[in-house]
């Protein structure tokens, strides 16, 4: 499918740890219809000369909900960008 490319990893780095997440999604009836699954890594680990590198950082809905209810009780504003 062209998802992954196995790579060599050079001998002055070390990978970033990282787990999988794994889903089942269901349909309007609630019965399986799909398996999910995601690599999550600690990208907060990346050192500051390989910020070019990518990697898929992900949070929990609950620590997004919690952002937006403070910041809706605060009366402040959210922005989001991405960074190339």
């Amino acid at each position: 499918m062209g998802t992954w490319e196995i790579i060599m990893i050079p001998h002055n780095c070390t990978p970033l740890p990282g787990t999988w997440a794994y889903r089942i999604k269901t349909d309007d009836q609630g019965l399986e219809c799909q398996l999910k699954s995601q690599w999550c890594t600690r990208g907060d680990l990346q050192h500051p000369w390989e910020y070019n590198t990518t990697y898929s950082p992900t949070s929990r809905m609950a620590a997004v909900r919690a952002l937006i209810a403070t910041s809706a009780h605060e009366g402040l504003e959210l922005y989001q960008w991405d960074v190339q």
